[in-house]
């Protein structure tokens, strides 16, 4: 199978995840609102203006019915089958509080340019905070416009910031490692959050495989770090037999030369949390002012299912996770709203998050990304790559 049948699989088995969410996602959703009568008297659509009792509604013809609580059926949780519509849910939205996430929520690229900025400076790659905040901003917006979806920006900021250093292999790995440290934060929280939920919570359901998960990072780490352990793996001497073997060993030596940066470290994760809380606050206040159930006592949950949403947009699958986050969504925060308002809610996160990242159409459009002035600017006095070894040999021993 050639590389090219196994791309266009690829993106095939992508679009097929991406409709079968989507169309289990858009079940129950309606455009009109629906109340179900009692007795199978049949069932009312059209525009609820008044969901009082009695309720009050705008048929499709124009008439206006007004219908008691008592004439409503129930579902199997002994609620009114009550389907309000995504055009009421906009009309009963804040409309104030969607602005307010999207204040809360632009402030999270500048932390994001703080932590690439520190992340560079610890491979001795000297970048103004200026120039990070392009490649971010740009970033961010491709994000959108790509068919890479969640990965187009750390491709975009791979290849350009490459372009003011020598040391291109530091500058890719810096980008790898900044998003592995961000899934990473992700998914700490999401066991912190879910080890300390209520038992009766949805994502108390989901502990055992985030804990294993976390686990299995943590081992990771332990072993790929831990040099007692790398000679008993003899990491070095795989790695040296392999063709490419120099390139690997400067991505080694750039993740552990971050590691040995433990204020760069601590600084980047400490960020990583600040712009998380920014962001899943933001979407927190959209719940709020589409009239979920959202409220200080349930806060925390909240943030623990987008913190679960933005992990699974992170993984690869359909770009920017569309319809599998929507599905998530869709199953944690059931008993917080209906259809239609889960749907509009993650809509409108991605709206929100678009709009954040506007400023980086212009920056794409106007190039200012690219290096203006000579390459040797960009890079420190003291360069990680000085300190490899010249031979396989010398890997071998590593």
């Amino acid at each position: 199978m050639t590389p090219r049948i196994r791309k266009r699989l690829f993106d095939a088995l992508r679009i097929a995840i991406c409709g079968a969410a989507i169309w289990f996602v858009i079940q129950g959703v309606t455009v009109k609102d629906h109340i179900t009568l009692k007795n199978g008297q049949g069932e009312l659509i059209g525009t609820v203006v008044g969901d009082g009792d009695p309720m009050t509604i705008v048929l499709v013809g124009g008439e206006q019915r007004t219908v008691s609580s008592e004439d409503i059926a129930l579902d199997e949780q002994g609620q009114p089958r009550v389907a309000l519509g995504l055009g009421t849910a906009w009309r009963n939205s804040g409309k104030g509080l969607l602005l307010l996430a999207v204040l809360l929520h632009f402030p999270v690229t500048f932390l994001q340019s703080i932590r690439l900025k520190w992340l560079l400076g610890a491979q001795a790659i000297r970048m103004g905070y200026g120039e990070c905040v392009k490649f971010t901003f740009a970033g961010n917006f491709l994000n959108f416009v790509t068919p890479l979806g969640s990965h187009a920006g750390d491709v975009f900021k791979a290849f350009f910031v490459s372009k003011h250093t020598k040391r291109k292999t530091e500058a890719v790995t810096t980008i790898a490692l900044d998003r592995a440290i961000g899934l990473g934060t992700l998914i700490v929280s999401v066991a912190v959050i879910s080890t300390i939920s209520t038992a009766g919570g949805r994502l108390a359901e989901f502990r055992p495989y985030v804990l294993t998960v976390f686990g299995i990072g943590v081992v990771g780490l332990l072993v790929y770090f831990s040099k007692t352990l790398r000679k008993y793996c003899f990491l070095g001497n795989w790695l040296a037999r392999l063709p490419i073997a120099q390139q690997l060993l400067r991505i080694d030596q750039a993740a552990h030369a971050l590691a040995t940066h433990k204020r760069v470290l601590v600084g980047a994760v400490l960020a990583t949390v600040a712009l998380q809380i920014l962001a899943v606050g933001a979407y927190f206040t959209v719940a709020v002012g589409l009239a979920m159930d959202a409220h200080i006592g349930n806060m925390l949950e909240y943030f623990a299912y987008f913190y679960t949403g933005a992990v699974i947009q992170a993984l690869p699958g359909p770009p920017q996770g569309l319809g599998t986050v929507e599905l998530a969504y869709r199953y944690f925060l059931s008993s917080f709203g209906n259809a239609s308002q889960i749907i509009c809610v993650a809509f409108l996160i991605r709206i929100v998050v678009l709009v954040c990242s506007l400023p980086g159409l212009i920056i794409t459009l106007t190039g200012s990304y690219r290096p203006r002035n000579s390459i040797r600017l960009a890079d420190g006095p003291r360069a990680v790559a000085s300190t490899l070894p010249e031979s396989k040999s010398d890997l071998a021993t590593s």
